[in-house]
């Protein structure tokens, strides 16, 4: 079944496929020629649909990371083969499935190394690994400044049936404009290598810039890049320079349920936080935090309608909210934009960030009640809906 844009009256996310290419685009080319590039796509390809996105991006990339081995299954029967490495701890118990779904996971204790040492003798395979370091941001990795840390690293690579081909470590500050912390993270990383290289121990693939890197230019000497939030077209932190012109990929829209006039004296939505203060009129948008638009937004944000920005009033409800319409000639069933362009007007997650909003946590967090329509340069191309069964689909002659 194929299922067209006028099949979700309620509401759908738009992620143009056309803005990841040229963001990533945008992003080597501020790089040397020839440095290898990690798309990260965790937590669903920070909401804009994993499979999709990979599948979008697979030519402009050497490895995709993730957060979990579920999400590299998803990869590898979506049909991806390009190399997936795990940015964080896969259970024991699911150890057996990064040979089966050829996946590489981030290595960095002694017990993880020895039991699948074990495992790659009973599959009579060798399984590729990467070196997990932390510099600084005391998540995961092997702690470099604790004694021993080199010892527990030479010993990792010296295990049968482990073939550490990568050595990461991540920036917790890059995105500051202070970047003390940042230099002693790098310091602490070459000083970590320059000590394995000392030993005998010849450097894999070393990895240092997350998205604040490479827009910094911070450890962007090693061989590879991961690029997150950068490659969905948005700046890590809003103290950063603007450098590139990347394009935000996900827009949002809805469609107008209700139409009202309001009297002056009329409360707007829990709490009675909104008092009409002269008579309006309000439109009813079938949207709320149960799909993911952040309750914080109430009596703060605008939405586009017939291009003009109309202030939300009152709190946003788990699956509604409303707005001012006085001033436009909306209609019930009128589309609304949440995010993205109208006309001349655009509401941007920047914009959301000035009402009180984590741009990453927002994308994390788009409901599965939002389905995913996809454009590749401005073409409806496909659709995911998260509470589906369906995946991507090609549309026939059609146009968005």
């Amino acid at each position: 079944m194929c299922l067209g844009r006028e099949s979700y009256g309620r509401t759908y996310a738009v992620v143009e496929l056309s803005y990841l290419q040229d963001n990533i685009k945008a992003v080597k080319s501020h790089l040397r020629e020839g440095m290898q590039f990690c798309a990260v796509v965790k937590m669903d390809a920070y909401g804009h649909g994993i499979v999709e996105v990979a599948r979008a991006v697979e030519e402009e990339c050497s490895l995709f990371g993730v957060a979990t081995i579920e999400e590299g299954i998803i990869l590898r029967k979506g049909g991806i083969t390009t190399p997936i490495l795990i940015l964080g701890v896969v259970p024991k118990g699911q150890y057996r499935s990064l040979w089966h779904y050829d996946i590489m996971p981030s290595l960095f204790t002694r017990e993880q190394g020895e039991a699948l040492s074990v495992i790659a003798k009973k599959e009579g395979k060798s399984l590729p690994c990467h070196l997990a370091l932390d510099t600084g941001m005391g998540r995961i990795g092997i702690q470099v400044e604790k004694e021993g840390a080199v010892e527990l690293g030479l010993e990792l690579f010296s295990l049968s049936g482990l073939e550490i081909c990568g050595i990461f470590s991540h920036f917790a500050c890059c995105d500051d404009t202070d970047k003390s912390y940042t230099e002693m993270q790098e310091r602490r990383f070459a000083d970590y290598l320059k000590a394995l290289e000392e030993r005998g121990i010849k450097l894999p693939l070393c990895h240092l810039s997350n998205s604040a890197g490479i827009l910094e230019g911070r450890g962007v000497q090693y061989d590879m890049v991961r690029d997150g939030i950068a490659m969905y077209g948005l700046y890590p932190s809003k103290d950063m320079q603007r450098k590139l012109p990347l394009k935000q990929v996900l827009s949002w829209k809805a469609k107008i349920s209700h139409i009202k006039e309001v009297p002056a004296g009329e409360a707007i939505s829990y709490g009675a936080s909104f008092i009409a203060k002269e008579p309006m009129r309000v439109a009813t948008v079938p949207v709320g935090y149960g799909d993911g638009y952040p309750r914080v937004l109430s009596n703060k944000a605008k939405v586009l309608v017939g291009g003009k920005p109309c202030p939300i009033l009152g709190r946003v409800c788990m699956d509604q909210f409303m707005v001012d319409v006085s001033h436009t000639e909306a209609e019930i069933f009128q589309e609304v934009t949440l995010l993205g362009q109208e006309g001349e007007e655009e509401i941007s997650l920047y914009d959301w960030e000035e009402w009180g909003v984590f741009s990453y946590e927002f994308l994390c967090n788009l409901g599965n009640r939002v389905p995913r329509v996809y454009k590749m340069q401005r073409k409806w191309v496909g659709t995911y809906d998260p509470l589906s069964s369906l995946h991507i689909e090609e549309y026939q002659d059609e146009e968005g």
